[in-house]
């Protein structure tokens, strides 16, 4: 490769990341063509930063000190380049104070070194006086109009970046001989296999029940067992220190066999009220609020899907809502939802951190439905709590919870794969564009469709592994026979299913 080369800001993340994320950017082992979602997280910082533009020049540039600010200036200390977001010049003290722009609400320790790295290579031809992250501002509430005076937050982390410029003028160093080098042969890889870029270098022999399946084991643990040649979890030593989940997974890994707490789940199954309901949300999210009462990054539920069973044995009846106009979306959904939920019975959710967080927002937005879903959120019960609780265990989770890594081992005959929209970032996506007008008709109809079915299907896998917990449990029949019926059922309520659009 070109032995020219330069170290941005960018680069110097992909370094702490690891190394070898580095290395393989440089060498263009990385796919960098960014996916639909990630273009959209790149375009709502380029509007936050607008934004935050506009914000300095108003409230920064009228303080008594400040003289003039410079935007995207470029400094460059050797392989190293820097381009500063903000600076602003203060005369009377020949001082720049620098402003590191961020869309997210809170400030980051990630930011500290971002900072650092841009003050360390700025330093070398201005005095910085005072390093500020400029963020978005978590309490701040649209009304009527965008408020930008109140739309961000200022943080001084002057104190922190100077004292982690020794450690990243030592760090960045290191970045130089890891981007030159031709080999990546000894560039330390990542531990964290999951969100790995360029897998078949930092991981090139994975099994499939590796280490890193056990839950929240730690970075150091990790480096602990590979250093001792240990990659699978059938070769981990009974001896090494585990907590007691971490070490149940290990043992039903090892037994190749699934765990079952039947005194548990049965007492789960005996505090349900019927009727029983299983609601999924889909969402978007926004950094600029585009509605009134809504914050900064605040999701936006745009679509529900609704499963009711008055019994185990009864048909799941199912009812849903997709709203489609440029609206906010949360208010014709809650009004739907009110009329397709009844006032008693359990509500299964996956994650219930997320639902009754949208449902306490929608209550604050919606302030008529209020009482519905605080008393909505009061009813609502963790279907994944059966596996973060320990209730049930199997192998083939990889330690994790998700209900995707848990419905095609439950439920062998239903996955997300194949579908049109298959993961929460595509359907969020497809809803931006079907709202803003982005699609021809016919691909409009066809997005509707995937929308709706990919929804439903996260609601229904409710079902069926509820259904497969009780028949784990010995209280029901054999369950995939069950769960065949119920989706032959719900495949026949395709063309007369309760759906409402607006």
């Amino acid at each position: 490769m070109d032995k020219s080369i330069t170290i941005t800001k960018s680069d110097y993340q992909l370094f702490l990341d690891a190394p070898l994320h580095l290395w393989a950017y440089k060498h263009g082992k990385i796919n960098s063509t960014p996916t639909k979602f990630e273009t959209h997280l790149a375009e709502q910082g380029y509007e936050a930063e607008e934004l935050a533009e506009k914000y300095l020049e108003q409230y920064i540039l009228n303080t008594a000190e400040a003289e003039s600010i410079e935007f995207q200036r470029v400094f460059t200390d050797r392989q190293f380049l820097a381009r500063t977001d903000a600076l602003v010049f203060k005369p009377k003290s020949n001082t720049y104070d620098l402003y590191e722009i961020k869309s997210s609400t809170r400030n980051k320790k990630e930011f500290i070194s971002d900072a650092a790295f841009q003050y360390l290579i700025a330093t070398k031809d201005i005095k910085i006086d005072c390093v500020y992250i400029l963020h978005l501002n978590k309490d701040y509430v649209r009304h009527s109009f965008l408020d930008i005076e109140n739309l961000f937050a200022v943080d001084n982390i002057s104190a922190e970046v100077k004292g982690n410029i020794a450690e990243v003028a030592a760090k960045r160093e290191k970045t130089i001989a890891v981007a030159l080098s031709d080999s990546p042969e000894g560039i330390q890889h990542c531990y964290k296999p999951k969100d790995c870029p360029c897998l078949d270098l930092c991981h090139p022999v994975f099994p499939k029940h590796s280490i890193y399946s056990i839950p929240r084991i730690t970075k150091k643990k990790k480096i602990q067992l590979l250093e001792q040649g240990i990659l699978e979890i059938k070769n981990l030593p009974d001896t090494f220190p585990l907590n007691d989940k971490q070490r149940k997974i290990v043992e039903i890994t090892k037994k190749n066999e699934a765990y079952i707490d039947k005194e548990a789940i049965k007492q789960e199954f005996n505090n349900f009220e019927y009727p029983l309901y299983f609601l999924d949300y889909e969402t978007f999210l926004s950094a600029i609020p585009l509605f009134d009462t809504y914050h900064p990054q605040q999701q936006m539920v745009f679509q529900y899907s609704l499963h009711k069973m008055d019994t185990f044995d009864g048909e799941a009846v199912h009812s849903e809502h997709l709203s489609t106009t440029k609206n906010d979306p949360s208010t014709s959904l809650v009004t739907e939802l009110k009329k397709s939920i009844g006032n008693t019975g359990t509500v299964f959710v996956w994650n219930k951190a997320f639902e009754i967080t949208r449902n306490k927002e929608m209550a604050q937005i919606n302030p008529k439905y209020a009482d519905f879903l605080n008393e909505l959120n009061n009813r609502i019960y963790d279907l994944g709590d059966f596996i973060k609780k320990g209730f049930y265990l199997h192998p083939d989770f990889l330690g994790s919870w998700s209900i995707k890594k848990v419905l095609p081992v439950m439920v062998p005959e239903l996955s997300y794969e194949g579908m049109d929209i298959g993961k929460g970032d595509q359907a969020m996506m497809a809803w931006w564009d079907l709202v803003n007008d982005e699609l021809p008709d016919h691909k409009a109809e066809k997005t509707k469709t995937a929308l709706l079915e990919y929804c439903k299907l996260d609601s229904y896998a409710m079902v069926v592994c509820c259904l497969s917990a009780k028949w784990k449990n010995g209280i029901h029949v054999i369950v995939h026979k069950r769960s065949q019926n119920h989706e032959k059922k719900a495949q026949a309520l395709q063309s007369g299913r309760k759906s409402s659009f607006t």
